[in-house]
């Protein structure tokens, strides 16, 4: 199946949905991508697991218009382990009428689907899709299929490096009930999150790192069951978009056998402030800033502990924190909170260094792109999926110990694509034959 790039396509996309409901690189990317496919003339409609109806048992979709994108709402999807992990494994793998994706897909009659999440996905979605025909295409923003936790990180450790514990195996004693995991879907849930939010302010502090459980190697079977079910949703798709070589390392880490396409092409955003060859002057670094949530697999306490030193160094230096309304007591760090685009603009105007610690293997780490497009320079871990377009020289194993090394890293130009050029690389993608 090939399609000539010049004419109009019918796009089917499966993301989460839209903020404030949905937040996250994922939700942004998604609705980027889709807003530029619709500014260059296609057709698009999202298709987003959305509110449960307790009164109604079977999903179903209501339609609807929303941020200048036509959308069909999966009213009583599965599950959405959005503000925790799977507790009831169960709960994920339901069957459905397939009826109600026929009749979407008849109705609709996409050129292609862009899966950009299993979560809340009925397997007879894929099935039905598959045979009509469609063809499937599936971007890896994070690893939630081939594993429970979306980044295979738990309470400090990575399981992407681990050849002795299995995620699967050891993910229940951190799972939410499915309840809990409802309440999230529900309609009023976002404004009494935020409601909560400005009553009651998140306390971060180094006390407060997540304490590890004992892992096991017995099997849970219950959970490797779930494992099957996503593997077997994952043999649907026709064409996967790594974006990233670490993403491709990993998904290929743990199935070396599927037989897929494939394309690794970074992603893009509309926050990227000038695209092209972007030429970052060389000053001395003075201002330090972290920015993303203020979490342990972010690295965010390595970068407290780092700044720490970087402030002691000099009476003139700063270090900065921003990306999270929670609040942080730690002597010297001037916290920004969340942003926005406009803001961060501003923001890193008094910057001179940005530090992403990640430690897990992000699949990309679309911040970093967006902080060089202001002419900012970044500092990254090697773990980050953004690597494939970061000079190396920016890159390092661990930052714990770079205080002393900060003024040394040098750095002439980048070349960061813009969102236009990223959706022509996209629908190659699509054209891709199989």
């Amino acid at each position: 199946m090939k399609w000539c790039s010049n004419k109009p396509m019918k796009i089917l996309h499966y993301a989460l949905g839209f903020p404030p409901e949905r937040t996250g690189g994922l939700v942004k990317y998604s609705l980027d991508l889709m807003n530029e496919q619709i500014s260059q003339g296609h057709d698009v409609v999202m298709v987003f697991p959305g509110r449960v109806n307790f009164l109604k048992r079977e999903p179903y979709f209501k339609f609807g218009n929303r941020q200048n994108i036509p959308y069909a709402e999966l009213v009583n999807s599965l599950p959405l382990p959005l503000i925790g992990n799977i507790k009831n494994p169960q709960d994920f793998m339901k069957h459905t009428d397939s009826k109600v994706f026929v009749n979407l897909l008849e109705s609709e009659k996409p050129d292609v689907i862009h899966i950009h999440t299993l979560m809340g996905l009925y397997g007879e979605f894929l099935e039905e899709a598959q045979k009509l025909n469609i063809k499937i295409v599936f971007t890896t923003h994070d690893y939630f299929g081939i594993s429970p936790h979306p980044k295979m990180y738990l309470s400090g450790h990575d399981f992407v490096d681990d050849k002795k514990y299995d995620i699967w195996n050891n993910i229940r004693p951190y799972g939410s009930k499915t309840i809990k995991l409802r309440i999230n879907q529900l309609s009023l849930y976002p404004a009494l999150r935020n409601l909560v939010k400005n009553i009651k302010k998140t306390s971060v502090s180094l006390d407060g790192l997540p304490e590890q459980i004992n892992l096991t190697t017995k099997v849970d079977s219950d959970f490797q069951r779930l494992k099957k079910y996503y593997i077997n949703m994952l043999q649907y798709i026709d064409v996967i978009h790594f974006n990233s070589s670490i993403a491709k390392k990993v998904y290929e880490q743990f199935l070396p056998n599927m037989q897929w396409k494939s394309s690794t092409v970074g992603i893009a955003s509309n926050n990227i402030y000038k695209s092209g060859e972007i030429r970052i002057a060389e000053k001395t670094i003075k201002s330090i800033a972290y920015i993303g949530p203020y979490t342990e697999e972010k690295g965010f306490f390595d970068y407290l502990s780092l700044s720490t030193k970087f402030i002691a160094k000099d009476s003139g230096n700063k270090a900065f924190i921003m990306g999270d309304n929670s609040s942080v007591n730690y002597d010297g760090v001037i916290n920004l909170g969340r942003y926005s685009k406009s803001s961060l603009i501003k923001n890193l105007k008094t910057i001179d260094l940005v530090i992403l610690p990640s430690k897990w293997h992000e699949t990309f780490g679309l911040i970093a792109l967006e902080v060089l497009s202001s002419g900012t320079k970044v500092l990254i871990t090697k773990k980050m999926g953004v690597k494939d377009i970061v000079p190396e020289n920016l890159q390092v194993d661990n930052i714990s110990n770079f205080s002393n090394n900060i003024n040394s890293i040098k750095m002439e130009q980048i070349n960061i694509p813009s969102m236009q050029l990223h959706t022509k690389k996209i629908f190659e993608l699509y054209d891709t034959t199989y």
